[in-house]
């Protein structure tokens, strides 16, 4: 009754493997992995072993299939985009094709990574997957999937080349009236391997006094040879709470916004300096950007506050000063008696 193509079957393929993806349910399919990040060296011509803790959350046995893919840098978010794995890490890796684990239980699985002795000296990065489906070779793979990352540097002569774009504060936001000030900084590498940048961005006040520092890579976040990764840092004290909800009412929104500049108080021109350090050789780079932070809700209380002290601080001080002159003037008139002989 139905005669599809085959463009029109691959098509439907595709389909229910996206809608398989939001339609299956928790009981079905739950597993967790342990790490889900791995970073590995090795020689050419070694055999590298490893492991991974695979923890099955669901109310029944289940089997699991492994499979794999190599991985490269998609776009500058640093997410990775997977690609068939008809060589390099992803042919080089092996695991057992399926596992067994009982329900709410966890088991330990082991990996080995078989180095080529004519390995290219430099990054290789592939995922193991496992799923509900068996992997078959030139078949759209339908179901969920958990992956483990794996980055291998293949030790030897491996060419470096990678540094800073550039440093901003985000959007070109030069004015905020109040933390969080957000930060954007690009990083390009050239090189064979991944280099992965830690450090600091420290805020300076008008004096260049530090007066706090955050960390300018918290996902320990790599870039991948030739790509381009950027990296998003906020600075905030105190962030509010996920399920906040601001208040309706004009007066309590504009003192909730007081309070909360109270809390994540910062006033003035502001100095973020970026310090890095990349590479085997720890090379590093620094770059600063400027902005300003003028917290006006918060102003306005202060200063209505500082005037109700000042103003009440006067009638304190003449009341108490009228007080003094009434005493004064009463131990002045008071008669005294004389003793005569």
């Amino acid at each position: 009754m139905f005669n599809l193509s085959k463009s029109k079957r691959q098509s439907a393929l595709v389909i229910m493997a996206i809608l398989s993806l939001f339609f299956v349910s928790k009981n079905a399919y739950a597993l967790t992995l342990s790490p889900v990040r791995m970073e590995i060296r090795g020689n050419p011509g070694e055999t590298v072993k490893e492991k991974m803790v695979l923890t099955n959350e669901s109310e029944g046995t289940t089997t699991y299939y492994s499979s794999f893919s190599n991985f490269e840098a998609s776009g500058e978010s640093g997410n990775p985009s997977f690609v068939d794995a008809k060589n390099d890490l992803g042919s080089w890796m092996s695991a057992d094709n399926a596992v067994t684990i009982n329900a709410n239980s966890s088991k330990t699985v082991y990996f080995s990574i078989k180095i080529p002795s004519d390995a290219e000296p430099g990054g290789h990065f592939a995922a193991i997957f496992w799923g509900l489906a068996p992997n078959k070779p030139g078949a759209v793979s339908i179901g969920a999937r958990t992956g483990l990352l794996v980055l291998l540097s293949v030790n030897g002569d491996v060419k470096e080349n990678a540094g800073l774009i550039d440093f901003s504060v985000k959007d070109k936001k030069i004015w905020h009236t109040t933390l969080p000030v957000s930060f954007t900084y690009r990083f390009k590498n050239d090189g064979g391997d991944r280099v992965k940048p830690v450090g600091k961005i420290t805020m300076h006040d008008i004096l260049y006094i530090p007066e706090d520092k955050i960390n300018a890579n918290p996902s320990e976040g790599n870039i991948l040879p030739s790509s381009t990764r950027r990296f998003d840092i906020t600075w905030v004290k105190n962030p509010r709470d996920q399920d906040y909800v601001a208040p309706s009412g004009v007066f309590s929104k504009f003192f909730d916004e007081a309070l909360y500049e109270w809390h994540n108080y910062a006033f003035g021109p502001y100095f973020a300096k970026l310090n890095l350090l990349y590479g085997t050789s720890g090379t590093r780079i620094t770059k600063t950007v400027f902005f300003f932070v003028f917290p006006w809700q918060l102003l306005i209380c202060l200063f209505i506050i500082i005037m109700i002290i000042w103003w009440g601080g006067k009638k304190l001080i003449k009341r108490y000063n009228q007080h003094i002159i009434r005493k004064a003037s009463i131990g002045m008139n008071v008669p005294t008696t004389a003793n005569h002989a």
